[in-house]
């Protein structure tokens, strides 16, 4: 149950990553990379912050090390940024569908940028990737409103298909 869980919080973290950056694309190229009070300065930045987030923890889950932080910058346009997350969405989804139940209380060891350790199990791993996905889409749906492009309602029971 709880990997159904996560698949679901996933599948809303795509769909309204999906609807913020739809909105994002209302934008001038000044909107997208001017400096904000919130998030990681520009609505730029803050999804990029997302995004790179998103890729950073699959690929420790993954055993994977060395990818880094890709740079802003060659991320100029709403295009870029949503080619980015959609391939690291891909690879999030295949990740999931490759789980069991069981597979997400494997404790993982992971080095925080300081350089120490961190340890929990895969699932408070994972369901922290959502909810850090979730702060900054809000902060980025703020962002968005005050330019008069609000990206609607994003809560989890008005996007997913209820089965």
């Amino acid at each position: 149950m709880l990997l159904e869980a996560i698949q679901a919080l996933y599948e809303h973290n795509h769909i309204a990553t999906e609807r913020v950056l739809d909105t994002a694309g209302k934008l001038t190229n000044e909107q997208w990379l001017a400096p904000q009070t919130a998030g990681r300065g520009s609505i730029r930045d803050t999804l990029m912050h997302l995004v790179s987030g998103m890729r950073s923890w699959l690929a420790s889950w993954k055993g994977e090390t060395g990818q880094g932080q890709p740079n802003p910058e060659e991320y100029p346009d709403v295009a870029a940024v949503r080619q980015l997350f959609r391939t690291v969405n891909v690879a999030s989804q295949g990740y999931l569908k490759g789980l069991t139940d069981n597979d997400l209380g494997r404790v993982i060891t992971r080095k925080r940028q300081d350089g120490s350790e961190m340890r929990a199990p895969l699932w408070q791993m994972m369901l922290h990737v959502t909810n850090h996905g979730m702060q900054h889409r809000s902060e980025v749906a703020a962002m968005l409103t005050a330019y008069g492009h609000s990206p609607g309602e994003l809560d989890l029971l008005r996007l997913l298909p209820h089965r």
